[in-house]
Parts: structure tokens; sequence; C-alpha cells
């Protein structure tokens, strides 16, 4: 079974099928002849194609390096790191941001101006 996943794994990195799954979100066909009741491998192989696009855009925008596709260890660690900063950012869109007026003490009584 483990040895299945890594093969899925480096089939789905590769640019062959990492360019089907472009072009088949683009133009709108299927991967597999069997359009339902996909199998477990099935899911598994769209699952690690949809991962490495996602990798492959964030090393497109410059975000991250092309090292992170080096070794499994390093994509899985990135995809962790992503999963708790995008976590992060949920909850900070969450707590109402206040005004200088509203809090409680201001936290300085200074203001710095630039001199002429």
């Amino acid at each position: 079974m483990k040895d299945l996943l890594v093969v899925l794994r480096e089939l789905a990195k590769s640019d062959y099928y990492q360019s089907l799954y472009a072009a088949s979100k683009e133009l709108g066909f299927t991967i597999f002849q069997n359009t339902t009741e996909l199998t477990k491998i099935q899911l598994w192989f769209l699952s690690f194609m949809s991962t490495y696009s996602m990798i492959h855009i964030d090393i497109a925008l410059g975000e991250i390096n092309e090292r992170v596709l080096e070794n499994t260890t390093y994509e899985d660690a990135y995809l962790i790191y992503k999963k708790h900063s995008h976590s992060k950012d949920i909850k900070n869109k969450d707590m109402p941001i206040k005004t200088p007026s509203q809090e409680s003490s201001p936290k300085s009584q200074w203001i710095f101006k630039r001199t002429k």
C-alpha cells in the first residue's frame, strides 16, 4: 500500500500529468473513463494532482522555491505550513478590528513627526 502511494505521488508530480490535470480543469474533459463512483486509487491520484498543482502555482507566484519539490518531506512540511497559516488568516479575519477610539488605553502618548 505504501509503495502504491509513493508511485501515485511521483506520477501526479510529473509534468505530463500536471499538464493533463491543468488542461482537464480548463477544457472540462475527464481524466478517467468512469466519471462517477471513482475508486480509492483514482481519488488519491486526483488528490495528489491537486496538491502538486497548488504547489506549482505557489512556485510560479514566487511564494516558495522549487526546492520544495526535492523530496516528500519538504512537500509535506510546506503543506502543513500552508494549512496552519491559512487557518491563522481565517481567525484574523473573524476578529473585529478596533479603532484607536475603541481601545481601552492608548499604547503611547507620543506622536512622532518628521523634522524638516
